[in-house]
């Protein structure tokens, strides 16, 4: 089941088990919240009595979930039970038992929703279903809530502002999404400043020029920025970038962690466009958003892999003078002042 048919059933009304599943932590919130509230209504109080929130950490809880399933509802007609599990750790034995949970539950009395973390659950490839998907397809609707593509994105960012009969135009949210990147719990809280300062000033449509004046850059946007900027050479706008984190009273050794990162994704892009790879090969291989992975593959288009193997070595080489002397921000100024420098254009 899609995103878009779970919706058309939290609008039909929900009944019997349904399994999240899928990357996108943002959607499982939300969506677990419109569930609860569609399931017992939105009186605190009341909604409260016919509530049940499991958490499996290190215990299955399977007899805690088990009596939350079997309860009556109370001054309502329904009960709402959430299970949060990682599935992949059950024992042959507990997923026996859970299923029988499963298929031992009055749909029209209650609703149990399974909600998964990222790896929690093996749904096995889109013509190849894994046995877990199977088993649990056999007595639940199984919700697939993965990372949106930049098209869907920029679908539910429309949603979301028209809720406040507000537009963006399609520049806007290109530039929402770089900044912000594929992270929806930030992208939610960017909208929510906008829509608050366009309705305050009497906005109707948000634009380029609102975007930049009103969203935050995040700091995996900024050393990206950085990794970009010692991989072209362009040694001002790296020690541009690099001054910010400093006036942000940054730790140095977690910078250089995170514009190592970059580096070292960048380079396995780089590797993969080198043997032929497209970027929905390179989606799959790394599991990276796909998003990010076009900025990655625009980032190192005419670069050799070779050339991201030495910047990799050059922050491998002042890993070390932070870790072995008092230098700090001076060894990365001095990583960034001994890269090639960027060739001026004739």
């Amino acid at each position: 089941m899609t995103q878009a048919e779970f919706r058309k059933e939290l609008k039909n009304g929900l009944s019997g088990t349904y399994l999240f599943y899928g990357d996108e932590e943002y959607l499982k919130k939300f969506y677990a919240g419109r569930a609860r509230t569609h399931t017992v209504g939105d009186d605190a109080d009341l909604s409260e009595w016919n509530t049940y929130i499991i958490n499996a950490d290190k215990d299955t809880k399977l007899s805690e979930l088990e009596g939350a399933t079997l309860a009556v509802s109370m001054m309502g007609d329904r009960t709402y039970v959430q299970y949060n599990a990682d599935l992949t750790s059950f024992t042959t034995e507990e997923t026996d038992r859970l299923i029988e949970i499963i298929e031992s539950i009055d749909p029209e009395s209650t609703v149990l929703l399974i909600v998964t973390p990222p790896e929690g659950f093996d749904p096995g490839k889109p013509k190849k279903p894994s046995q877990m998907f199977k088993k649990f397809d056999s007595v639940c609707k199984l919700v697939d809530l993965s990372c949106e593509t930049p098209a869907e994105l920029k679908k539910w960012m429309a949603r979301r502002l028209s809720q406040d009969s507000l537009t963006i135009t399609p520049d806007a949210a290109e530039l929402l999404l770089t900044r912000a990147t594929d992270n929806m719990f930030i992208l939610s809280g960017e909208l929510d400043k906008l829509a608050a300062y366009s309705l305050a000033n009497g906005i109707s449509e948000i634009n380029a020029d609102v975007v930049l004046e009103i969203s935050s850059v995040t700091a995996e946007d900024d050393s990206f920025a950085l990794a970009n900027a010692v991989l072209e050479g362009d040694r001002r706008r790296a020690l541009s970038v690099l001054h910010i984190h400093k006036m942000h009273r940054e730790s140095a050794v977690s910078v250089l962690a995170s514009v190592t990162k970059c580096i070292c994704d960048m380079m396995i892009v780089a590797c993969l466009v080198a043997e032929g790879a497209d970027k929905k090969t390179i989606v799959a291989k790394t599991k990276m958003h796909e998003y990010r992975a076009g900025l990655y593959m625009q980032a190192v288009a005419g670069s050799p892999p070779e050339r991201l193997i030495a910047a990799a070595a050059r922050c491998r080489e002042a890993d070390l003078k932070l870790k072995s002397t008092t230098l700090d921000y001076i060894a990365l100024e001095r990583l960034i002042c001994t890269i090639p420098a960027k060739r001026r254009q004739r």
